[in-house]
C-alpha cells in the first residue's frame, strides 16, 4: 500500500487541485492516512510541532507547486513567504526532506520546477527530487498516473477510470450500479448512496461529476423559531423521496458550459446584470465568458438564465442517453441538508471560512470575515456529508419549479411544482457570493424571472436513475 500521505500546498495557489488530489487518494487509502488541511490544527497548539508531527507520521509528501508557489508574498511584509522560517509550506517540506522520506514535487498546470537559488537552504534539495506533472485539461488521468507510480499494486477498485458496459442502472446488494463513462472510487460502477465524498462518476468527459444520494424523507422549510426566517419558507411539509437519484457534486462549471457551447453553437446574447456593489446594472458586454470578475474553468458558470440551464441539460441528456435535468426545489433542499435539520448542514452559525458570501454580515453568532466579491472554484470549502460542495453560497442555483409565495400545495413526493403560478418566475436556491448569510440557509427560497442572466446565478444538475 501507499502508506500515509501528506499533501503540502498553498491555498492561494492550488487549493482546488489539493482538494481533488486529496479526494483521489482517499479512494485508495484510509481517509485518516491522508493529511492536508491546516484547519485541523487544534486552537492554541504550536502549529510547528503539529505540522512536523504529521510529516513524521507520513511515508510520502506531495509538494504541490502551482504557478504562484515561489512568488507568493506575505501581505504584511511583502517578503517572499518561503523566506519566512515559520511558513507552513516551508516547515512541511523541510521536515520531510530532513527525514529523507519520499518527497514528490507535483508541478501543476505548467508550473516550472523552481531554481535552487529561489529556495532557502533547507528546501534546495527539493529541486533534485523526481517530479510529476498534473494538468487541468487531463487532471483525472494525471492524478491516476501519480497514484499508480506510488502504489503499483493498487486494487482495481482504486482505478480512476472504470467503464461499465451494462445498459441500465440497477440495485446490487444495497448499492446502485450506474452506467458511467468514468467511475471514481466505486468498483464496477456500483455506488453506495450518500458516499459522495469517495464515490462519483461522469457520463461525459466534459460533464459534471455526479454522486448518488439516498431515498428518504425530510421536512422542507424552516420552523417559526429559525432566525432570519421568511414567510415563504412555510408551512413546513414532510417530503418523501422514494428513489435514489444522482446530483452534481457542485454547480456546473464554466469549463463544462463552454464545452456545451462549443459543441452546439448555443448563443447567450443580450448581456447580463452585474452587481456594482450597490445595485444591479445591465451590462450589454457581460456574459458567462465575461461576468465582471476573474474566473477560470474551475469556477461555476454564471450569467445563465433558466432557459440556458435547460438547454445544457437537454444537450447532456442527448450526448449521454441519460435522464439529466434540473433539480426540483424539494430535491435541492434535501441534498443541501443531507440528513441535517440546522440552518446550514454544519450547524446554526456561519463564517466566511465555511462559505462564499458577503462576510461583512453575521448570522447565528458567527464572525465577520472576507467578502471575496466574486465566485470561487467549485471545490472550495468542505463538502457536506453527501459529498456536495457549495450547497450554501457561491452561486444561486436554478430549480425546475415555478415560484409560489409559500409551501402550501408543494408536492410531497419531491417532484417539481409547476402548476398554479406564473411560469416566468423560477425558484433559486443556495445563496451567492454577494448575499447576506441568512439567504444561504438551507430553507431560504429565492426567485427570479426565468429570462434574466445575473453574475451570481448558475445551476446544478440532477440525473434520474432507473430502478
Amino acid at each position: 500500500m501507499v502508506g500515509k500521505v501528506f499533501i503540502s500546498y498553498r491555498r492561494d495557489d492550488s487549493r482546488y487541485q489539493a482538494r481533488m488530489i486529496y479526494t483521489a487518494f482517499t479512494q485508495v487509502i484510509q481517509r485518516e492516512h491522508v493529511f492536508m488541511d491546516i484547519d485541523s490544527i487544534p486552537l492554541g497548539s504550536d502549529f510547528r510541532k503539529i505540522l512536523k508531527g504529521w510529516v513524521n507520521e507520513c511515508h510520502i509528501l506531495l509538494a504541490l507547486i502551482g504557478p504562484g508557489w515561489v512568488s507568493a508574498a506575505d501581505p504584511r511584509t511583502g517578503q517572499p513567504r518561503l523566506a519566512n522560517p515559520g511558513d507552513f509550506v516551508r516547515i512541511e517540506i523541510a521536515e520531510a526532506l530532513a527525514r529523507n522520506i519520499t518527497v514528490v514535487p507535483v508541478l501543476l498546470d505548467g508550473a516550472p520546477m523552481p531554481d535552487p537559488q529561489q529556495l532557502p537552504d533547507d528546501l534546495k534539495e527539493l529541486v533534485y527530487r523526481h517530479a510529476e506533472f498534473v494538468e487541468y485539461t487531463r487532471f483525472d488521468d494525471d492524478v491516476a498516473r501519480l497514484i499508480r507510480k506510488l502504489q503499483p499494486a493498487a486494487p482495481k477498485a482504486a482505478s480512476s477510470a472504470s467503464v461499465s458496459t451494462t445498459t441500465r442502472d440497477y440495485r446490487l446488494d444495497g448499492r446502485i450500479k450506474v452506467d458511467a463513462a468514468v467511475v471514481h472510487g466505486a468498483p464496477d460502477g456500483c455506488f453506495k448512496p450518500a458516499a459522495g465524498r469517495m464515490e462519483w462518476f461522469k457520463d461525459h468527459p466534459d460533464g459534471p461529476e455526479m454522486v448518488v444520494v439516498p431515498a428518504g424523507s425530510f421536512t422542507i422549510g424552516s420552523p417559526d423559531s429559525e432566525p432570519g426566517r421568511f414567510d415563504s419558507e412555510g408551512p413546513q411539509r414532510k417530503i418523501a423521496i422514494a428513489r435514489v437519484f444522482a446530483v452534481g457534486r457542485h454547480a456546473v462549471t464554466r469549463g463544462s458550459f463552454a464545452a456545451f457551447v462549443n459543441n452546439t453553437g448555443y448563443k447567450t446574447d443580450g448581456g447580463a446584470y452585474v452587481w456594482s456593489g450597490s445595485e444591479w446594472k445591465l451590462d450589454p458586454k457581460a456574459s458567462w465568458r465575461n461576468p465582471g470578475y476573474a474566473q477560470d474553468d474551475s469556477h461555476p458558470v454564471v450569467c445563465i438564465n433558466w432557459d440556458d440551464a435547460k438547454a445544457y441539460v437537454k444537450w447532456l441528456s442527448e450526448q449521454t442517453g441519460k435522464a439529466y435535468r434540473l433539480l426540483t426545489e424539494a430535491e435541492r433542499e434535501y441534498v443541501a441538508r443531507a440528513d441535517t435539520t440546522t440552518p446550514f448542514w454544519w450547524g446554526a452559525s456561519i463564517t466566511p471560512k465555511q462559505a462564499n458570501y458577503d462576510g461583512n454580515y453575521v448570522y447565528g453568532g458567527g464572525a465577520k470575515g472576507e467578502w471575496r466579491k466574486s465566485t470561487m472554484p467549485v471545490g472550495s470549502f468542505e463538502a457536506n456529508p453527501w459529498g456536495l460542495y457549495n450547497v450554501h453560497g457561491n452561486v444561486w442555483e436554478w430549480c425546475e419549479d415555478v415560484w409560489h409565495d409559500d409551501l402550501n400545495g408543494l408536492p410531497t413526493d419531491g417532484s417539481a411544482w409547476l402548476q398554479g403560478a406564473d411560469a416566468s418566475r423560477r425558484v433559486l436556491r443556495g445563496g451567492s457570493w454577494n448575499y447576506f448569510p441568512p439567504y444561504l440557509r438551507a430553507a431560504f427560497r429565492g426567485r427570479y424571472p426565468s429570462d434574466n442572466r445575473n453574475n451570481n446565478i448558475g445551476f446544478r444538475v440532477g440525473r434520474t436513475l432507473t430502478p
